[in-house]
């Protein structure tokens, strides 16, 4: 009978362990920057800004035969600077000039185009203002997937069934001993 406790009491002893790791393993690693923090490198490639905190607005022009259809802004340094936004360009423009939506100095931005298209005639344009939209991880295109929630619920769940089985044991012990 003692073998047989043992057992089962190691049992539990190395689920609790696991469950333990495994939930420990799933807190997020604070090197990596945050998501948001810079911007996607787009049709441009990423053009750093030096380092010029009156650097606010910042004009780009793109050849002839492209419009510019999206522009992402990242101000200052580090998070507290403000993080990466996209500004969508609209109606697409050959030449535009855009700040971050703080007003604080630019680090650095990326640009999308693309060839510009003869419209069939329509109703006049309106203007608008651009939509600010912020970057975060469901906005990088990630498509959804397996984002590492799993690994909290299958550890606590490993935690969980380690508990019950050395509770179980400690419940069975004492009854043995009153």
């Amino acid at each position: 009978m003692t073998t047989r406790l043992t057992t089962r009491r190691t049992i539990g002893a190395v689920l609790l362990l696991a469950g333990g790791a495994v939930l420990f393993s799933a807190a997020p690693a604070y090197a990596a920057p945050p998501a948001g923090l810079l911007c996607p490198p787009l049709d441009s490639g990423r053009i750093d800004v030096p380092d010029d905190p009156e650097a606010t607005s910042i004009t780009i022009t793109v050849d002839d035969g492209f419009v510019i259809t999206e522009v992402c802004v990242k101000a200052g340094a580090g998070p507290s600077g403000g993080g990466a936004v996209i500004i969508p360009v609209d109606p697409p423009s050959q030449t535009y000039t855009f700040e971050h939506p703080t007003g604080k100095g630019i680090s650095h931005y990326s640009y999308s185009f693309e060839p510009v298209t003869t419209p069939t005639p329509s109703a006049p344009p309106t203007e608008t203002s651009p939509a600010i939209v912020p970057i975060d991880s469901t906005s990088s295109g990630g498509g959804g997937g397996l984002d590492g929630g799993w690994i909290l619920i299958t550890g606590l769940g490993a935690l969980a069934l380690g508990s019950a089985v050395v509770g179980e044991r400690v419940a069975v012990r004492r009854r043995q001993i009153a």
